[in-house]
């Protein structure tokens, strides 16, 4: 199967027709929507869909992000014979009492060991679940508190990062939350300026990564070069994409502000053709830049989209 391009949409009440992921072939060609709604049972309803991964399992899990279904939904990874994902369940979903951290979930990430963390933008939090193989837990279900938090906060349960509502260092106003090559969790803190380094496994908070001296305002996005020696972080504030060298420490702007049109950078994804994808959310396009200097392409990879892009991701 050729690689395709998958692509998460804002949604939303006058938009539902689009709460799906879609599928884009490697030219720009619009092909079809990757879930199978018709698979997706009554009483569950696709809204607002955010981030998205395949899981140590090899399954697509979603995050369903409209308040009242704050959830990470399972697909099957396999396609069915229309090249579509298949409902398998829901894996995370909030419960008032049960699990109230997971409120307007963002994204989720799966660490070393196969356990998955949502973050959670009601929240401003970081929480941690157990992972489809389940070792040390049922699947799903909230893990216990990293040993880095003090079990008498009245946390919510799973919290791995907590907000700076509950201790002096926490998150303001969480986005994307990913693992880097160091194993550790990298935290984009929109409203703080900054990107917050946690200690993988403990939750020990390590250090701001880069603050707003460092040119980053408002930052949402985050992603891991191939090579794993570079983030990239999507400075909503400027119009810009930051590039940190994680080896030497080191931070510059490498997509400058407004490039080749973008504006509001969400979701950025390499493709196999030397270019940086990324979404510009406010004028729904899909633009590509030069891996090696950050030029933009002379044209939209696709424009004109129907909705605010949020996410993507090359597939296959």
């Amino acid at each position: 199967m050729p690689k395709e391009w998958y692509i998460s949409f804002h949604g939303g009440d006058e938009k539902t027709s689009l709460n799906n992921i879609h599928v884009y072939s490697t030219d720009g060609k619009k092909l079809r929507k990757a879930l199978n709604k018709k698979s997706v049972p009554e009483g569950i309803t696709l809204r607002e869909l955010r981030g998205f991964a395949f899981g140590p399992d090899k399954n697509l899990y979603v995050v369903n992000a409209y308040f009242e279904y704050s959830e990470v939904l399972k697909f099957n990874g396999a396609l069915n014979k229309d090249g579509q994902h298949n409902f398998a369940g829901v894996f995370v979903k909030r419960h008032t009492d049960l699990n109230p951290g997971i409120d307007h979930p963002f994204n989720v990430a799966f660490d070393s060991n196969g356990d998955l963390y949502v973050s959670s933008q009601n929240t401003s939090l970081v929480a941690r679940y157990h992972g489809p193989a389940g070792k040390s837990g049922q699947p799903g279900l909230p893990m216990p508190f990293p040993q880095s938090l003090d079990p008498d906060l009245n946390l919510p349960p799973g919290t791995f990062v907590p907000s700076a509502k509950h201790v002096s260092n926490g998150l303001v106003e969480v986005r994307e939350a990913i693992f880097a090559p160091d194993n550790n969790l990298y935290v984009a803190d929109r409203a703080a300026d900054c990107v917050r380094i946690y200690e993988a496994h403990t939750g020990h908070f390590l250090r701001n990564l880069v603050s707003g001296s460092d040119q980053v305002d408002r930052p949402i996005h985050l992603l891991v070069s191939p090579d794993n020696r570079y983030l990239f972080i999507g400075s909503g504030g400027t119009d810009s994409i930051l590039q940190h060298d994680l080896r030497q420490n080191f931070t510059k702007i490498f997509v400058a502000p407004k490039s080749g049109g973008l504006n509001g950078p969400a979701g950025m994804a390499f493709g196999d053709d030397s270019f940086l994808y990324v979404a510009s959310r406010n004028s729904n396009e899909i633009l590509r830049y030069d891996t090696k200097d950050g030029r933009p392409s002379s044209k939209p990879f696709v424009k004109d989209l129907a909705d605010n892009p949020e996410f993507l991701m090359l597939v296959g």
